[in-house]
């Protein structure tokens, strides 16, 4: 089954369930949270809030909920109940056992719904994302240090049909594209109609929300990535679904670093889910927008599996074009094609000697689909897209 497959957190969870009494598990609706709690690492009871006679009961008698439920225990949406977080963290208080509590969560756990004051100190937090190329191939994962000569265990062709596809675990491996289809259109109903709602009770619009995303993929087609420029609407109401989505794992928001000139751009958290929103269009901005999707859950993922966070910023001057990512402060660029990094390389090398003069470093490099891998001492090299896999 596609939800059970070996996930690299794994271990990291497994580790952090003997010291904290709260295991935290955040990430978007279906992406495997509660399978990883109930079937890897073999917790045996569990409840859900998406019930609603469940969390109608944990949130009027939260004390008397937990008192007549088995431990350990998975609480899955645990953030549709807040009163339980308080009666939560008397209950570890009491009686300091590590790995007590198992809650997951399809929205983040922040100060609107009281998390970040019960829980501190006593909760131990992760992100699930999408499946890395690793995860969907069924590969041992191993922490490298980056930029280091290394071999890929994989072939660019892999990488470019899993990018299409994305990490989500149902439709990753549907093979039929009108099953795959279907798969998203009733995720992305659920996700708007009533998720989404959840993060804006006055006046929620869901063909805002909609309009939204649809501009946003008129971006990606040619592309660019949505600033707050791209949208018609007011800002102000832009950013506020914009926020909302973040809030829920729809949308990752990127910062420029603080001595470019870029406003925060958006990313969908899953190129699956935009291969579907741009209706699969094979275009050179399409699979740039794909190949940096994928890329990105790829980057956050590997350093969530090493214990690190991946800071979400890009580079640009007002002179020239966006450098889509750093690591420790190495600007790294993304291409389309073969082309970018042979009879156009000179264009494609302006954006990263700007950001290379602007951040004081002397290498930066080109991502591209290629199989070639040039680190150099200085000067601008050239990796593959599957580098960081």
């Amino acid at each position: 089954m596609p939800y059970e497959r070996a996930r690299h957190l794994l271990s990291r969870i497994q580790k952090a369930s003997k010291l904290w009494p709260i295991l935290g598990l955040l990430g978007s609706r279906q992406s495997g949270k509660t399978t990883l709690f109930t079937k890897l690492l073999g917790i045996p009871n569990s409840i859900s809030l998406d019930d609603l006679e469940t969390k109608n009961e944990a949130n009027h008698s939260p004390k008397v909920f937990l008192s007549k439920l088995s431990k350990p225990l998975v609480i899955d949406e645990a953030q549709k109940a807040p009163p339980l977080f308080d009666a939560i963290k008397y209950d570890v208080d009491k009686n300091k056992r590590p790995g007590t509590y198992y809650l997951t969560g399809s929205s983040a756990f922040s100060s609107k719904i009281g998390v970040r004051e019960s829980l501190t100190g006593r909760i131990g937090l992760f992100e699930l994302h999408p499946m890395t190329l690793s995860e969907l191939e069924q590969n041992a994962h191993k922490a490298q240090s980056f930029f280091v000569n290394k071999k890929s265990n994989y072939e660019i062709e892999t990488f470019l049909k899993r990018m299409m596809y994305g990490g989500m675990p149902v439709p990753a491996f549907m093979r039929n594209q009108e099953e795959r289809n279907s798969y998203w259109q009733s995720w992305l109903e659920t996700t708007l109609y009533r998720d989404l709602a959840a993060f804006i009770p006055r006046s929620y619009d869901p063909d805002l929300a909609y309009s939204i995303l649809s501009r946003m993929i008129k971006v990606f087609l040619d592309g660019e990535l949505p600033t707050l420029k791209h949208f018609l609407q007011p800002a102000r109401k832009v950013r506020q679904y914009l926020d909302a989505m973040s809030e829920i794992f729809l949308v990752k928001k990127f910062h420029c670093h603080e001595t470019g000139v870029g406003k925060e751009v958006w990313y969908l958290f899953d190129s699956g889910l935009l291969a579907y929103l741009m209706r699969n269009t094979q275009s050179e901005g399409a699979s740039l927008s794909l190949s940096r999707h994928f890329l990105m859950n790829e980057l956050s993922a590997h350093h969530g599996f090493r214990g690190e966070r991946f800071i979400r910023q890009y580079f640009k001057t007002a002179r020239s074009g966006i450098v889509d990512f750093l690591i420790d402060d190495i600007p790294c660029k993304v291409v389309p094609s073969v082309s970018g990094i042979t009879r156009q390389r000179g264009w494609e090398e302006k954006p990263l000697l700007s950001a290379m003069k602007h951040l004081k470093v002397k290498k930066g490099f080109l991502i591209g689909p290629t199989d070639t891998i040039d680190i150099p001492k200085s000067g601008i090299g050239v990796l593959p897209l599957h580098y960081f896999s």
